[in-house]
Formats: structure tokens, C-alpha cells, sequence
């Protein structure tokens, strides 16, 4: 059920923080980290001057929200990368990641080529303090590098790549979904849940935006050095627009995967729907919606790209949907 005007509660450090006059989290669906903005209104208790955010640092800070059925209920556990203290306005604004900045700023120091994925992910949890909620895979990923020459082994034993990276890799070679909620790491099988209905008298804005000159064609062009021989793969429809993608050593099997999955990625951007609604907790990124009430071919199927939830004192509880449309 949507929550008008929530009652909000932040932690930070384990402290009860007073003030809040506005929350913004913006949770995405791309392998990226979930952000975070909050504004509090500075010395709303006598501990929380100007003192108290100055000398803070690197904290932890926990966002909850008010359900009225289950009592508070976590909007965002992060990492506070930056403070800003306006002595004008007397607020403070901070804001940050959620935790899966302390894998993103962690550079790999190891090579994992002897481990499972989900040997490796529960590895990294562990290691920062995360719960590992975790499907277990079997391959050990030195054999996937073996088997698959053309792949990339960025990131898997160089400094200059971090262990995200490292977990983003391993969760697209396993087809995984990865996020980090809470304080739990989630490196799960992707299953589609039944879609969620969002009808057009729901939204307080709808917009769809329709792109009609993508290409209808993707064709991918190799030079396999192991067999000695060039290769064409294609997908899509074969009058319309094209487009040609070429990569080294692909077996024909990896070509055709990689024509299918690219032509899937351009189809997704033919129809973007951004609405925005009453704010709830329920909806993540890769849900489904499904549209109904434009009485139109719109009335589809949209894969959640981003959320973007704010509270405020003016506006109450809201939030956007940025979605794209999933090929029929």
C-alpha cells in the first residue's frame, strides 16, 4: 500500500540522527551501487551541530521508513561519501552508496582462478562484513577463462580492477543477479516473478518514449585464430537497419550469443517508460510492470531499470520508475 506521508528514521553509526527534512534513493539495476541523499536540518538536537558533522568521516548510515503493518522498514543501509555543511541555510547534506562501495573501493589482491563463483562471492562478503545469500555454482572460474579464449581476464588478478568488478563478471558469466540489500550480498540465479500491474490512473506522471530508427539487425564478424577461419553470425529481422559488431577468436556458438544479446539490449531501448507514483517499498530494479489503461500496443510488459524514491516534508512519499520495454 502506498505511504503518503511516512515516518522517517535514520542511523548513523548507530545513532539516532535528528532534523531530516528530505531523502532521495536512487536504486538501480545495472551492476551499480544504490545512492543516497539526505538533508537535515543542522543542531535540530543540541548533539548535532555543526561539530558533530564536521569531525563524522566514513560512517555507516541506515534509512528506514514507516510501514504501518510491519514497523520500520529499511530503505537503504550505506556509506556516507561526502558531507556538506551550508551555514546559510543551517542544513547538512549528505550522501553516499550503499555498501557495496567497500567492494568497489577494494582493489583485488588475489587471482580466485582454483574457486567457484559463489565460492568467491560468499569469500567477499565475509571479508566486508556482509552476509552471503548465495546460489552455488560448480565451474571454477580459471576453467572458464580456458575454455572461453575470447573472454577478457580483466579485473580477475589486476590491481587495478576491483573485487565489484570482479563480482560483476562473475554474475553476467553465470547469468546471476547481484545487488547488495541491507546488509546482504545476493548473488542468486535470476528467476522472473509475475509481473507487477500498474494502471495509468495510478500515476501521478506517465511518459513513454518510442525510438524509431534503431537497428533491426545485429551481425557479428570474427576471426577464430584457433580454427584458421572467419565467421558471421546475425539476429533480428534481415530487411531494416543494421548494425555490425566485430571481436576476435569467437567460436560460432559465443558469435551468435553475443548478436542475440546485443540485439536484445538495442530491442530494450525501443520504448523507455519513466511514471512517477505514490512511493511504496516493495518494487526492485529487474521487476517487471506490466502497463494497462493507455488502450494501446503500450499496454505491455517493462523491465525495471532504476527507482528513484524521495521523501520530503513538502511533497510526502513518492517515487519514479525508469523502465524499458521487454520484446514480446
Amino acid at each position: 500500500m502506498p505511504i503518503s506521508f511516512p515516518q522517517v528514521r535514520v542511523t548513523i553509526n548507530g545513532m539516532n540522527v535528528q532534523g531530516v527534512t528530505g531523502i532521495m534513493v536512487e536504486q538501480t539495476g545495472y551492476y551499480a551501487a544504490d545512492r543516497f541523499a539526505i538533508e537535515l536540518a543542522m543542531g535540530a538536537a543540541p548533539l548535532f551541530d555543526a561539530g558533530y558533522y564536521s569531525e563524522l568521516g566514513l560512517a555507516e548510515i541506515i534509512i528506514e521508513v514507516a510501514n504501518y503493518q510491519a514497523g520500520f522498514v529499511g530503505l537503504m543501509t550505506g556509506q556516507i561519501d561526502n558531507i556538506k555543511i551550508d551555514f546559510a541555510s543551517n542544513l547538512v547534506s549528505l550522501s553516499g552508496r550503499d555498501l557495496s562501495a567497500r567492494l568497489i573501493d577494494a582493489e583485488i589482491s588475489e587471482t580466485f582462478v582454483n574457486q567457484t563463483s559463489s565460492q568467491i562471492a560468499g569469500t567477499l562478503a565475509v571479508r566486508h562484513g556482509l552476509t552471503p545469500n548465495v546460489t552455488a555454482t560448480s565451474t571454477p572460474i580459471g576453467q572458464y577463462y580456458e575454455l572461453d579464449h575470447a573472454r577478457s581476464v580483466l579485473g580477475l588478478n589486476s590491481r587495478s580492477g576491483s573485487e565489484w568488478d570482479l563480482m560483476v563478471q562473475l554474475a553476467q558469466l553465470e547469468n546471476f543477479s547481484l545487488s547488495i540489500v541491507g546488509e546482504t550480498l545476493n548473488f542468486l540465479n535470476q528467476v522472473l516473478q509475475q509481473p507487477t500491474l500498474l494502471n495509468v490512473q495510478d500515476c501521478m506522471e506517465l511518459s513513454i518514449d518510442l525510438a524509431t530508427t534503431l537497428p533491426t539487425t545485429t551481425i557479428v564478424k570474427s576471426w577464430n585464430t584457433r580454427n584458421k577461419a572467419a565467421l558471421t553470425q546475425s539476429a533480428g529481422a534481415v530487411s531494416g537497419g543494421k548494425t555490425t559488431l566485430i571481436k576476435p577468436n569467437l567460436t560460432t556458438e559465443q558469435a551468435q550469443l553475443i548478436a542475440s544479446n546485443h540485439l536484445m539490449a538495442l530491442t530494450a531501448h525501443s520504448g523507455i517508460m519513466t511514471a512517477k507514483i505514490p512511493g511504496e517499498l516493495e518494487l526492485l530494479p529487474a521487476a517487471r510492470i506490466l502497463l494497462a489503461g493507455t488502450e494501446s500496443s503500450l499496454d505491455q510488459i517493462y523491465m525495471t531499470d532504476s527507482i528513484v524514491r524521495r521523501i520530503s516534508v513538502a511533497d510526502g512519499f513518492t517515487q519514479m520508475i525508469r523502465a524499458h520495454a521487454v520484446p514480446g
